[in-house]
C-alpha cells in the first residue's frame, strides 16, 4: 500500500491542503516539517481520519474539529480524502476514498462515504437506506482492511515519543503477541482453533443420548466458560494493578527517597474540589430552576399554549382597535368640548354677539353627534386600556417551553453527578497522600503489589481447575470416540490443527525474525551495539514472548532499557514485522525522535530510514531533524519535502514545498 494524495477541508487546523506524497522507488522518504502546533499532528490524524473515519460524538464534537477560520466563510462541512494503491489478489489498484461530515437540522452529525476503486464507485452515508449501507460498507471495509486494517495501522502508523510506552510492565508482552498474531498472519488460525473447539463441544452434546450424561457434559462446559471468564476477569486485574503501579512508580521511588512533591498535590486536590463545587452549584442552581418553573407553571405552560390557541382572534381584536385609533385621530375628549365651549360662548356674551339665553350643554351634546358620526362603532369599546394592554403581553410574551431547556440540564447533570464519588474519592486519597506523605504512597504502592501477587495466585489456581475441567470433559471425549462419527473426528482433529498451524508457522518465522532482530539491534541499540549474543522467541503462540541475551550469555531486561534503547527496541521489532508479514503498508512517524540521544540519532538516519518501508512519512520539528547536519544525510533518499506553518490571525495551516527553506535536490 502505498498513500499518493490527502486532501483536507475544513479538518482542525487546516481549511483547505491538497498533498501529494507519492514516493520515487529510489527515494522512499517524504519529510514534512513544522513547528510544535504547527499540524503535524493534525496531517497524522487526518490521514488515519480518512482511512477509517472520524468517530463524531455529537454537534459539539462537531465544532471542535471544524476549522475555526472556516465558521461563517464557507459551508460547515469537513471532507478527508486519501488516495492510495495497494495490490488485492496479485492486482494492483488505485483507490481515492472520501469521507464528508456534517450536522444535520437536529444537530447530530451525518456522514457520507464514497469509495472509487479503479472507476468501480462504493457509495453509502448515514441517510441511505440500511440495507445498500451495509453491503456498500462491507465491500469499502473489506477493502481497506485488505490494504491496511485498522487494528495494525497503531504499529505502522504511529508516534514515536509514545513507543518506548509499549515497554511497560505487562502491557508489552500483550503487545508482541497481538503484533505477531496480527501482523504475521497467526491471529485467523487461533481463531479457528477456538471455533472447532466450540463446535466440538457443542457436537459432542448432542451425541450424548442419556440425557444425564447430556447435562453433566453440559454443566462441565459451563463451568470451564466459567472458570475461562474468571481468568480474564483475573489478568484484566492483573493489567490494572500493573499500569497503577507503573502510574505510581515515579512517586514511590521518590518517596523511598523521602521526596514529596506537595505543590503538585495541592493543585490536584483544588482542581477536583473546584469540579466537585461546580456541580454542586450546577445541581443547586437546576433545584432553583425546576422550584420556579413549577411555580410560574401557568405562565411557562398553560399561558403559551392559550395565547397560541387564541392568537387570531387577540391579533383581530387588537388590530380593529388600532384601525379605530388611527381613524378617531384629531377627535376631542367631552371635557375638552365643554371648556372650549364655555370659553367661547363667554366671549360672544362680552361683545352682544350673541343671547343670554344659549344653552352651553345643548352646544356641547350637538358637537359630541357631530364629532361621532365620523367614526366608526367600536364592537370592543367595553375592554378599557388595561385590558388591551394585558392582551397585547399575552400574544407577544412568546411561547417558549422551559421544560426542554431544564430536561438538557438534567440529562447533563445526571453525567456529572455520576462522576462526583470517583472524584470525592480520588481528593480524599490525595489528601491522606498529603497527610500520610511518603509512607501512604509506599503503603499504597506496596499493598498493589501484593494483590497483585494474589492475582497471580488466583490465576495459577484457575488455569488448574480448568485444566481438571478439561480432563473430565475428555472422558466424555473418549465415550463419544468409541462410537464412529467422521463430523466428530474431523472436528476433534481441527483444534490441535489450527494450533499446530500457528506454531509451525511462528517455528518458520521463528530463526529469520531472531537473526534480522539481532542483526538490526547489534546496528542500532547503541547501549548494547555489537553485543547482543541472541534474540528468543516462544515455541508457542499460547504464552508467547520475545527475550534479548548479552554476547556473555546473560539475559537483558527490557524494562532496564532507558528511554531512548526502548524506542529504538520497538521501532526495530515493528520493522522486522513490517518486513515478515502478510501487509506491505506506509509507515508514518510523529515526533521521530522521540526521546533519542545523540548517538541513536546518527544510527536511525544512517540505517534505519533509508531501508524502512516502500514509502516513510516523517513528521519533525527542527530540532529532530536539523538542517545544517541531519537533513543532508536523509537527501539522498527523499523524494519530497513539505514545511507546516501555522497562521494564528487566520486559524489556519499552510503548506509550502522544501524543508524550513532547504529546496530539495532533484
Amino acid at each position: 500500500m502505498l498513500i499518493q494524495r490527502i486532501k483536507v477541508s475544513n479538518y482542525k487546523t487546516y481549511l483547505d491542503l491538497d498533498l501529494d506524497l507519492s514516493v520515487d522507488e529510489e527515494r522512499p522518504i517524504i519529510l514534512i516539517g513544522g513547528s510544535n502546533g504547527g499540524g503535524k499532528t493534525t496531517l497524522f490524524e487526518a490521514i488515519s481520519g480518512a482511512l477509517y473515519g472520524l468517530k463524531i460524538e455529537n454537534r459539539d464534537h462537531f465544532m471542535e474539529l471544524l476549522n475555526q477560520g472556516a465558521i461563517g466563510q464557507t459551508k460547515p462541512e469537513i471532507s478527508l480524502q486519501i488516495t492510495f494503491s495497494g495490490k488485492v489478489l496479485g492486482q494492483e489498484q488505485k483507490y481515492i476514498l472520501k469521507r464528508i461530515y456534517v450536522l444535520n437540522p437536529a444537530g447530530k452529525p451525518l456522514e457520507s462515504v464514497s469509495l472509487n476503486m479503479n472507476g468501480n464507485m462504493f457509495v453509502y452515508g448515514t441517510m441511505t437506506a440500511r440495507k445498500e449501507r451495509i453491503k456498500n460498507e462491507q465491500e469499502v471495509n473489506k477493502i481497506i482492511k485488505a490494504n491496511l486494517p485498522q487494528e495494525l495501522s497503531q504499529y505502522f502508523l504511529f508516534d514515536a515519543m509514545q513507543s518506548s510506552e509499549l515497554l511497560k510492565k505487562n502491557v508489552f508482552a500483550q503487545t508482541i503477541r497481538d503484533n505477531f498474531e496480527n501482523v504475521l498472519g497467526f491471529k485467523k488460525y487461533l481463531q479457528l482453533k477456538k471455533a472447532a473447539e466450540k463446535v466440538q463441544q457443542e457436537w459432542a452434546q448432542l451425541r450424548l443420548q442419556a440425557e444425564q450424561e447430556a447435562a453433566e457434559y453440559n454443566e462441565l462446559v459451563c463451568q470451564k466458560e466459567k472458570l475461562e471468564a474468571d481468568l480474564n476477569s483475573c489478568i484484566a486485574e492483573q493489567d490494572s494493578y500493573y499500569k497503577y503501579l507503573t502510574s505510581i512508580e515515579a512517586e514511590y521511588q521518590k518517596a523511598k527517597e523521602g521526596a514529596q512533591q506537595n505543590a503538585s498535590l495541592n493543585k490536584r486536590i483544588t482542581d477536583i474540589t473546584a469540579k466537585i463545587e461546580d456541580i454542586i452549584s450546577r445541581a443547586a442552581q437546576y433545584a432553583e430552576d425546576i422550584k420556579g418553573f413549577m411555580e410560574n407553571v401557568e405562565i411557562n405552560i398553560f399561558l403559551p399554549k392559550m395565547a397560541s390557541n387564541l392568537s387570531v382572534e387577540i391579533n383581530n381584536i387588537l388590530r380593529i382597535k388600532n384601525e379605530l385609533q388611527k381613524s378617531s385621530t384629531g377627535a376631542y375628549s367631552l371635557e375638552t368640548l365643554r371648556d372650549v365651549t364655555t370659553k367661547v360662548i363667554d366671549y360672544l356674551k362680552q361683545l352682544s354677539l350673541c343671547s343670554p339665553e344659549v344653552d352651553e350643554e345643548n352646544i356641547v351634546n350637538h358637537m359630541v353627534a357631530v364629532q361621532n358620526t365620523t367614526n366608526q362603532q367600536d364592537p370592543f369599546d367595553f375592554l378599557d386600556s388595561e385590558e388591551i394592554a394585558a392582551l397585547k403581553s399575552l400574544v407577544t410574551s412568546g411561547t417558549s417551553n422551559l421544560f426542554v431547556s431544564l430536561y438538557r440540564q438534567r440529562q447533563d447533570l445526571e453525567v456529572l453527578l455520576a462522576t462526583i464519588e470517583e472524584m470525592r474519592t480520588e481528593k480524599k486519597n490525595l489528601q491522606q497522600s498529603q497527610a500520610g506523605g511518603n509512607e501512604y504512597i509506599i503503603s499504597s504502592y506496596e499493598d498493589s503489589q501484593l494483590k497483585l501477587e494474589k492475582t497471580k495466585i488466583v490465576e495459577g489456581q484457575l488455569k488448574q481447575g480448568i485444566q481438571k475441567l478439561d480432563n473430565r470433559i475428555h472422558r466424555y471425549d473418549v465415550q463419544i470416540q468409541q462410537e464412529p462419527d467422521l463430523k466428530y473426528d474431523t472436528l476433534v482433529k481441527l483444534k490441535p490443527f489450527f494450533e499446530k498451524v500457528a506454531d509451525s508457522l511462528l517455528k518458520k518465522k521463528k530463526a529469520q525474525i531472531e537473526s534480522e532482530m539481532q542483526q538490526q539491534l547489534n546496528r542500532l541499540l547503541v547501549s548494547y551495539k555489537g553485543h547482543i549474543g541472541r534474540v528468543e522467541l516462544s515455541d508457542s503462540m499460547e504464552n508467547f514472548n520475545i527475550r534479548i541475551f548479552h554476547t556473555k550469555g546473560n539475559q537483558i531486561s527490557l524494562n532496564q532499557l532507558n528511554a531512548a534503547s526502548k524506542q529504538i527496541f520497538i521501532q526495530v521489532l515493528l520493522k522486522v514485522l513490517r518486513n515478515l508479514g502478510d501487509y506491505n503498508p506506509p509507515v508514518m512517524i510523529d515526533t521521530v525522535m522521540g526521546v533519542l540521544d545523540s548517538e541513536s540519532r546518527e544510527m536511525l538516519f544512517e540505517e534505519y530510514f533509508p531501508n524502512l518501508a516502500e514509502q516513510t512519512i516523517l513528521l519533525c520539528t527542527t530540532s529532530e531533524v536539523r538542517p545544517e547536519s541531519d537533513y543532508k544525510k536523509l537527501e539522498a533518499f527523499i523524494s519530497k519535502t513539505f514545511t507546516l506553518h501555522r497562521d494564528v490571525e487566520q486559524q489556519k495551516t499552510n503548506v509550502t514545498d522544501g524543508y524550513f527553506g532547504i529546496e530539495l535536490n532533484p
